[in-house]
């Protein structure tokens, strides 16, 4: 029996209570340690309505999880997170004898000391409840296994080729003929009247990784340096952070958006250690945990209308809620979106695949990149992301995120 480790669970209860292994509830278990008690969440799964209430299906879930988990959950805490994103406290009144689903306990529900927010919950449960809602989110954000949907397939291909895609300007098509002609010298001619990408390659240049080569304050030894693929990446993060300081969607958070971008790169560029992933792989690994989120930006500048309905949503909701909301209201995940806007712009299938939330390329890239999104939504907290953001952060990460202060606050 698995009671001594986090386990996430999907359940089905049938009409006359039976209770196993199926679709309708997620829950989560995250087990007790020597200063704090097992806690263990439920909620109905915003992927595949039950048709009832968590509050009438907690009880044989319950159960099921009692029996399952055993001694590992006495005296745990149970919650129980409804349609509306609030929190309750769940007490079960459970028989002498453990039962083996179909049996349901006596349970009651109160919300917590400070009401049914999810800061309360936080506040009264601490790192045990972030731990199990990390857990939850991460249940009902995996990418559905479905074949692409008709409805699906549609909203991709507006999205593709509609007028208002967002698309960096004139200074990354010159380096892009440039970069792929390897015409270096040429690249740098054209970043160099542009003093704040300029200056941000200039300082790449100067890394610790580089430090044999001495400091250097000239755009062409930067270049040359980094590579002209990198470059090309550069360029097109920092011209369109430039242009879509705002958009077609006035609710949206275009700020935010990117400052929670360069969060994620920073993030994923220094866990590549940990990860035992080399060093020669930083740039990309930045670049892959900027992108990540691009899909965002596509479908506030597309669906305007969509994207506001979604943000009514999900305003100060907790995650599961925003999780629901997003099932609700977009035809597709978004990390689809922006696979498809990679594609589009042809960045390379390592990239494409992980943003997507496809280990089949490389799967030690896509966990990096799955923990670098936590990460950053701790770094950096964007509202439209079902993830909680406060989720701890390696000292590695918050180091790399410092150095790119300088260039966030410069982009106006």
């Amino acid at each position: 029996m698995d009671g001594v480790n986090p386990r996430t669970f999907e359940l089905a209860v049938a009409a006359d209570g039976v209770t196993g292994p199926g679709q309708g509830i997620v829950a989560s278990f995250v087990p007790a340690t020597t200063d704090t008690p097992a806690v263990v969440a439920l909620a109905c799964d915003p992927r595949f309505d039950p048709g009832r209430t968590i509050q009438e299906l907690a009880p044989f879930a319950i159960d099921w999880l009692r029996a399952e988990l055993d001694e590992a959950v006495e005296a745990a805490v149970w919650v129980v997170i409804d349609n509306y994103g609030r929190f309750y406290r769940a007490t079960p009144e459970f028989p002498a004898e453990i039962g083996a689903g179909g049996t349901a306990p006596r349970v009651t529900y109160a919300p917590f000391s400070k009401g049914p927010g999810i800061e309360a919950f936080y506040a009264d449960i601490g790192a045990p409840g972030e731990a199990a809602i990390e857990l939850l989110t991460a249940i009902v954000e995996q990418p559905s296994q479905n074949p692409m949907t008709p409805p699906m397939t549609e909203f991709l291909d507006v999205i593709e080729s509609h007028g208002n895609l967002p698309a960096p300007g004139l200074i990354f098509h010159k380096v892009s003929v440039a970069a792929e002609e390897g015409d270096a010298r040429r690249v740098a001619s054209v970043i160099q009247p542009d003093p704040v990408i300029s200056t941000l390659l200039i300082n790449y240049a100067n890394a610790a990784r580089f430090a044999a080569a001495g400091k250097t304050a000239s755009v062409p030894q930067a270049v040359t340096r980094l590579g002209t693929g990198f470059v090309k990446r550069v360029v097109f993060v920092a011209e369109m952070m430039a242009r879509y300081q705002k958009g077609a969607c006035p609710e949206f958070d275009y700020r935010g958006f990117w400052f929670n971008a360069v969060a994620t790169g920073a993030a994923m560029r220094a866990l590549l250690p940990e990860h035992g992933i080399s060093a020669a792989r930083a740039d990309d690994a930045f670049t892959t945990g900027l992108v990540a989120g691009i899909g965002w930006l596509a479908v506030a500048e597309v669906y305007p209308a969509l994207m506001t309905r979604y943000l009514e949503r999900c305003k100060g909701a907790d995650p599961i809620t925003k999780a629901r909301a997003q099932r609700e209201v977009f035809p597709c995940e978004i990390c689809k979106v922006s696979e498809r806007y990679l594609q589009h712009f042809e960045f390379p299938e390592s990239v494409s695949a992980a943003v997507a939330g496809r280990s089949d390329v490389d799967r030690q890239w896509y966990d990096v990149l799955a923990r670098a999104v936590r990460i950053g939504q701790a770094l950096s907290p964007f509202e439209c992301l079902a993830i909680p953001p406060t989720l701890p952060v390696p000292d590695a990460c918050r180091a790399e995120w410092a150095n790119w202060q300088g260039f966030v606050a410069s982009i106006r």
